[in-house]
């Protein structure tokens, strides 16, 4: 009889624990957020992270990200120490994690943040923060510009699946760390 943990989904299995909220925010207000989750954090013993809305493409992109980040460490290919940092590298589709902090961390100017629990332990959201869906909606083709989806990427695909570039970006970077 076949090992019932090697026929679960490896994806599913590493990131049950994730949770993805977003938040608006007053402008300014962003970095008050981001110390206040980091303490609640550390308090709980979790790993969160906070980002800029406008750089994640639904829960999926953040599910990804984790997934890879968490493969990395265990086959000690990952460029940071952090689980958090892994994944915010492999959520930004970046090589180099100055530029992923630079593309994804929120910022004065932040009126929308997304919220992510990586790991397992006693974080409650607050009642004014709407769970991520799995993909957006409605996909703005100007933030995936700026998150590095080129026109021409997006041209390839029907409009329904444009999220799916940016999860080739997440998938990439492996290719790119090398």
């Amino acid at each position: 009889m076949a090992d019932l943990r090697m026929m679960q989904d490896p994806v599913k299995d590493a990131t049950r624990m994730l949770e993805v909220w977003s938040v608006k925010t007053v402008q300014g207000s962003a970095q008050a957020l981001l110390e206040s989750i980091k303490a609640e954090a550390a308090a709980a013993n979790v790993d969160m992270l906070v980002l800029k809305a406008d750089r994640i493409f639904g829960a999926d992109h953040l599910k990804s990200a984790l997934y890879h980040a968490k493969k990395a460490i265990d086959e000690k290919r990952n460029a940071s120490d952090s689980l958090a940092m892994e994944t915010l590298l492999y959520a930004s589709g970046e090589r180099q994690l100055s530029t992923a902090i630079k593309k994804m961390s929120i910022d004065h100017n932040t009126t929308e943040v997304v919220i992510a629990k990586l790991t397992d332990g006693e974080f409650r959201p607050r009642t004014s923060w709407s769970t991520l869906p799995a993909t957006p909606d409605v996909v703005d083709r100007e933030a995936l510009v700026s998150f590095g989806v080129s026109n021409d990427e997006m041209a390839t695909l029907n409009p329904g699946k444009v999220t799916d570039l940016v999860l080739e970006k997440v998938a990439s970077v492996d290719i790119l760390k090398k």
